[in-house]
């Protein structure tokens, strides 16, 4: 059970650090008193939580104190304490390892001192927990590996790192492969657990193929595109032509209205005009019927002729669960 002694022992400190905290700006100070008084009453709070076993509810409080006032090093320390006297032997060794370095930094030998035995005490009673990744995996692109949620460093792969008892999660994930999930659970101070990554398989949407698909063609579509763009063109042509052609009839029979013309093509002047202008018109109405006709006739050709849609060919899949045959028929 926590000691009320060692208790009253690093309360003070903490306190200290929070009147200690950098002057700045009257609101930075006003900001900073309110974070020590939260921070002393929480640890207050915790010391009492620990003297009566409440010690999750105790490390979250102190916790929350050294977030609230990160120099505390008192806080730190009895941080450590509630993490061992809660069984959490590797969160408490890495409490105690930190501030025997910071409280060195510090000038505060004694401090240090008391961590350090603090932190080999426990060290031998440690648990460890090994991530091994072969090889072969390491070559994966984007690979990454979580414990707990908090991704591991290549340098952590493959190394024996303490770890608090329970389950832990490993997670591993890829580019174009499945993720990988895994619960290591760890029973007893000083087990060693290892846990190896093994190969991720494909994700399936760029499985490697035996046979390589044929690229879909493209060229079908803009052929039928083209196709329709030509035969609109012939057929506004071919239009054209047809209103020219009603435009000579109209100027035809313009010129045998009120005996402008008589037999024998004979014609006044109004006459002759209105049969000038149904010549050309004429003249007109036949090439662009003409060349309406042909391009129309081409639009369609290479509307008919454009290559069918390519339907998906069957091929072979080597994948996770064996040879597959994807395709359709």
């Amino acid at each position: 059970m926590f000691s009320a002694d060692r208790g009253a022992h690093v309360l003070a400190p903490i306190a200290l650090a929070a009147a200690l905290l950098v002057p700045g700006p009257a609101h930075a100070q006003e900001v900073d008193r309110h974070a020590a008084v939260t921070a002393q009453a929480l640890y207050d709070q915790a010391t009492a939580e620990m003297d009566a076993g409440s010690f999750a509810s105790a490390c979250s409080k102190l916790e929350e104190v050294t977030r609230l006032v990160p120099d505390g090093l008192g806080a730190k320390l009895t941080l450590g304490q509630c993490y061992e006297a809660w069984g959490k032997l590797a969160s408490a060794w890495a409490q105690y390892t930190i501030v025997e370095a910071l409280a060195a930094k510090a000038g505060q030998a004694e401090r240090s001192a008391r961590a350090g035995a603090w932190a080999a005490a426990l060290k031998p009673r440690l648990a460890t927990l090994t991530v091994d990744v072969p090889e072969a995996l390491r070559a994966y692109p984007g690979l990454e590996i979580t414990r707990d949620g908090v991704q591991l460093g290549q340098a952590q792969w493959g190394a024996s790192l303490p770890v608090d008892t329970g389950e832990h999660e490993i997670v591993a994930t890829a580019r174009n492969r499945k993720p990988w999930k895994r619960s290591a659970v760890v029973t007893a101070d000083g087990e060693a657990v290892s846990v190896a990554i093994p190969a991720l398989e494909p994700d399936g949407l760029d499985a490697p193929a035996i046979a390589p698909r044929r690229p879909r063609s493209a060229t079908g579509g803009a052929q039928r595109t083209a196709g329709l763009v030509v035969g609109g063109a012939g057929l506004l042509a071919a239009g054209i032509g047809v209103f020219f052609g009603v435009r000579a009839v109209v100027k035809l029979n313009e010129s045998n209205t009120a005996g402008h013309c008589h037999d024998g093509n004979i014609c006044d002047d109004i006459g002759y005009e209105a049969r000038e202008q149904a010549v050309a018109a004429g003249d007109v109405s036949t090439v662009l019927l003409l060349a309406g006709g042909a391009v129309l006739a081409g639009g369609v050709t290479l509307f008919l002729t454009a290559p069918a849609p390519e339907r998906p060919g069957a091929h072979i899949a080597l994948g996770p669960r064996g040879i597959t045959l994807r395709g359709g028929f």
